[in-house]
This record gives structure tokens, sequence and C-alpha cells, in this order.
């Protein structure tokens, strides 16, 4: 017996080892899951997508101001026409008796018979081809256009933001959730080498008459029960990182490196809040709805450009000085009259503005509600997790105890495989527990705005 109870490995210490790795502080933690954030913030297909259109944006107020500057286009047309509506010019009847008396007064045929001329409306073989350069010398459109495109530059930057600040707490999250499905396989290979070790015991046990055949099938069934609980929290580790590598938009079966939790980090309150880019993005719609405004009022006011025409027209192929001109002008363009058309625009934009207007102040105090509850939230996880901790080591000494009785014949084994369970449910409990802080501190950062960018 006592060959039997020998000093066994202290595979019971594997189980606390997960645990104690908890709260070891390791360096490099914070560089992986910073790395893995400037990484997402480089390559996150959703947000390269936010970027094309604020680069759209761009390009849309550059478009806008070019409305300033002389347009420049160059046109031409080519007529040719048979038939048609016609003049008759009856310049025979009116010089040929003319030119008959002074061919009789000159006795000569100096002056030739003339033929009446019949011509068309429509042009033959006729070409018009010049270059009009255009200015507008007073357009307000174009002004409150180009400050409408400017405003939406700032409207889809304050949405690039929203979605890097959602984006970075997601990445957390994801990175969070592969620690603790690491943390959750690594105590249950603890937990199946123990099971292991204790069937090899018990079956020690069988074979020197110490103990009955249902101590060795209730330990198999054990071995068998963890395994399974172990490919499982394996299949949710390839789960969580496949997701990490979609947020980073790497190969799903990309290898990541997952460094162990440390508490003092993420227990600790987040930084100062800042300024939430929700409001900022409202600020700016409200400024659009504004100028929206003021744009529909600068319908009603008068357009004034200026044009010249350089160019060439006369008959098909010839070019000389007689064929070419210039033409200049200017336009005034003023709607007298829409049927109060103007008005009801700038209604439309008024009213905009102040469901804008409600829609900030609702969102300040749901933000502010989310704050709050946010670091209510926090704290609550933080409580839960310090309870879980205790009861964890706890259970703990509890496993130690009894096993010890247990090998000195003192315990029957289901009250130790009791024992063990209760362990085993603990550990992984807390280290669901400190996902959860890690969460709740996460979605508190994200309320408060407080992670700072690198740019």
């Amino acid at each position: 017996m006592m060959r039997l109870l020998k000093p066994m490995p202290r595979h019971w210490q594997c189980l606390l080892v997960p645990l104690l790795s908890l709260f070891a502080p390791v360096r490099g933690q914070d560089a992986h899951l910073q790395g893995y954030i400037d990484h997402a913030l480089h390559n996150n297909q959703g947000l390269r997508q936010q970027r094309f259109i604020l680069e759209r944006n761009l390009f849309a107020l550059k478009e806008a101001r070019t409305f300033f500057y002389p347009e420049v286009n160059f046109s031409t047309s080519y007529l040719d026409s048979r038939g048609g509506r016609k003049i008759s010019i009856p310049i025979g009847d009116l010089l040929n008796p003319v030119y008959n008396s002074l061919n009789e007064l000159t006795n000569s045929s100096a002056f030739p018979k003339v033929e009446n001329v019949s011509q068309t409306f429509n042009p033959r073989n006729y070409y018009d081809a010049k270059f009009r350069t255009s200015l507008p010398l007073y357009n307000a459109e174009i002004t409150y256009n180009t400050r409408i495109r400017k405003e939406q530059i700032h409207l889809q930057q304050a949405e690039v933001d929203v979605y890097r600040r959602e984006l970075v707490k997601e990445i957390k999250l994801a990175y969070y959730a592969c620690q603790q499905a690491d943390e959750a396989v690594r105590i249950l290979e603890s937990a199946v080498s123990l099971a292991r070790e204790n069937l090899r015991f018990n079956q020690a046990l069988v074979k020197n008459d110490k103990a009955i055949r249902t101590v060795v099938t209730r330990s198999e069934n054990e071995v068998i029960g963890l395994e399974a609980r172990l490919v499982d929290a394996r299949n949710q580790s390839v789960n969580a990182k496949a997701y990490l590598n979609f947020l980073l938009n790497n190969p799903l079966e990309t290898s990541l490196e997952i460094g162990s939790p440390s508490e003092s980090e993420v227990l600790a309150d987040t930084a100062a809040a800042g300024r939430r880019e929700e409001l900022a993005k409202l600020e700016s719609l409200s400024r659009i709805n504004a100028l929206s405004g003021q744009l529909a009022r600068a319908g009603a006011l008068p357009k004034l450009s200026t044009f010249i025409d350089l160019g060439s027209q006369g008959d098909f192929v010839n070019f000389n000085r007689d064929t070419r001109y210039y033409l200049f002008g200017v336009t005034l363009d003023w709607r007298v009259f829409a049927n109060n058309r103007t008005q009801y625009k700038v209604k439309q934009a008024e009213l905009e503005q102040k469901a804008t207007g409600e829609q900030i102040s609702q969102v300040e105090q749901q933000l502010q509600l989310q704050n709050k509850t946010a670091a209510n939230t926090f704290q609550s996880a933080v409580l839960t997790y310090r309870a879980t901790k205790s009861q964890t080591a706890l259970s703990q000494q509890y496993y130690q105890d009894q096993q010890k009785l247990y090998r000195e014949g003192q315990l029957l084994y289901i009250e130790l495989l009791d024992a063990q369970n209760r362990l085993i449910n603990d550990q992984l409990q807390q280290s669901i527990s400190y996902l959860n802080v890690q969460t709740r501190a996460a979605e508190l950062e994200r309320a408060r705005a407080s992670y700072l960018f690198s740019n």
C-alpha cells in the first residue's frame, strides 16, 4: 500500500498554472495587440471602403472649385441641304433693263444679262468651327456648392473616425476572445493530463485489489468527457483566431501570436474621455443643411457670365481672313418667377437643420447614458471577476486536500471527482469572468472615445 501511495508527479499543479498565468505580467502582450490594431487600421476592408469614399469627396471638392475658373470648349458643325423653303430675289428683273440701256448707249456688251436669284433658307455646304471660352463673373450657387463639398469631407472624415474606433474595439474583443480560448485549452489540457494520471493510479489500485473495477470505468469516462471538452475548446480557439484574421484582412488560417493577459493593465480605469466622432458627424450634417438653405436662396440671385468665341465659318474647306471671326458677349440670367420654388426649398433645408439639431441633443444624451452604463458594467465585471478569483483559490485548496485524503484511502473517488470538476469549472469561469472584464473595458474605452490614434 505504501508503494502505491508514493508521491506521484505533481500534475495537480498543472491546473493552477493556467490560472496563475492570468496574472503574470508578460512583456510584449500590448505590443501584439497594438500591432494587430495598427495592421487592421491599414488593411481592414471596411475601413478601406470608408477611405475611398473620403478620397472621392476630396475630388468632388476639387471638381466644385473648377467652376470658378475659365472653361474652354471646341465645337464644330457642318451643314448641307437640298430643297426646302426659298426666297426669290428679282435681281435680273431689276438690273437687266438698266444693263440693256447702258449697252445701247455705249454700243457694247459690257453689261451682261443677270439671272434672277432663288436662295434656300437652309445652308448648303456650310461649316462653323469655334473655340468658346466662358467664365462665370457672379454665381452664388457655385460658392455654396463648394462649401457643401468641403463640409461633406468633414462629415466623411468623422465617419472614418467612427469606423476606426469601432474597429479598434472589435479587434480588442477578438484578441481577448483568443486569449480566453487559449486559456480554456490550457486548463482542459492540464485537466486531461491529471485525469489520465488518476486513471493510471486507479488501474494500479484495481490491479492490486485495493479498489473495484467501477473506479476505473468512472476514470475512463472522466477522461473521455474532458477530451471532448478539450476538442470543443480547441475548435473555439480556431474560430476566434479566424475571426481576428478576418478583421485583419488576413487569410483565416494565418498564425497569430496571442500573449497572456495581464490583470494590472485591464483592471485599471481607462483614460479620460474624448470627444465622440458621432457628434462631430452630426454637427457637420447640420452645417450642410444650413448651407443647403443658403444654396436654395442663391437660386433666386442673378447669374452673370461672359464668353468669347474664336472660330471660322463659311463654305466647307475654305479658311481665310473672310471666314475667321470672333464673338464676345456677356450674359445675365435671373429667374424672375418660379411660383415660390425657392421658398419651398429654403423651408425644407430649415426643417432638416432643426431635425438634425434635435438629433444632436438626443445623441448627446444617449452617449452620456452609454458612458455611464459602460462604467457601471465595467465595475460590476471587476467585482464579479474578483469573486470568481477568490472562489477558484478556494476550489484549488479544496482539491488539494481531497486528493491527499484520496491517496491516503480516506476518500471515495466520486468525491475526488466532484472536487476536480469544481476546480475545473471555477477556473473556466474565472477565465470567462476575466474575458468579461476585458470586454467591458474595451466597451468603456469606446464609450469614452479615450483610445489615442497614432495619426
